[in-house]
């Protein structure tokens, strides 16, 4: 998946019970960046604005805290900083929407699903922490 994805840190985990099949998420995220792109790509396209320029930024802000919470959750497996980066990223991701639908109707609901994702990628990156650290590190 990525360059510093680690099968053994993922195998040995307990995980909850609505954890999804490891197979799955490949196609979840193949389809949640294609979404990204097209809803970045039809605000690409809107006229320029103050607007704009932001949500342009704030796409960006939030595709940096993807790939931070990435490589903070596989390579550094530390799943209470990653689950505080995926939390960050959620509300990073809602004000992107708030901005793309000021933009444009099609380009926010495009961002709908990956919101949706981070809210469930949140609750088990969470479900993670309780049934893998221990009590006493919380």
């Amino acid at each position: 998946m990525f360059y510093f994805y680690d099968d053994d840190f993922i195998n040995k985990m307990e995980k909850p019970l609505i954890q999804p099949p490891k197979w799955i998420f490949k196609y979840i995220w193949s389809v949640l960046f294609l979404l990204m792109a097209a809803s970045f790509i039809i605000i690409l396209f809107q006229e320029t604005s103050a607007i704009k320029y932001a949500a342009i930024a704030i796409f960006f802000v939030q595709l940096f805290l993807n790939i931070f919470w990435t490589k903070v959750f596989f390579k550094e497996h530390d799943l209470k900083k990653a689950f505080v980066t995926a939390v960050i990223l959620t509300i990073i991701v809602f004000l992107m929407i708030i901005y793309f639908f000021k933009l444009s109707f099609l380009a926010g609901l495009l961002q709908l699903p990956y919101l949706f994702w981070l809210v469930f990628a949140c609750i088990l990156n969470r479900l993670l922490i309780k049934l893998n650290i221990k009590k006493t590190d919380l």
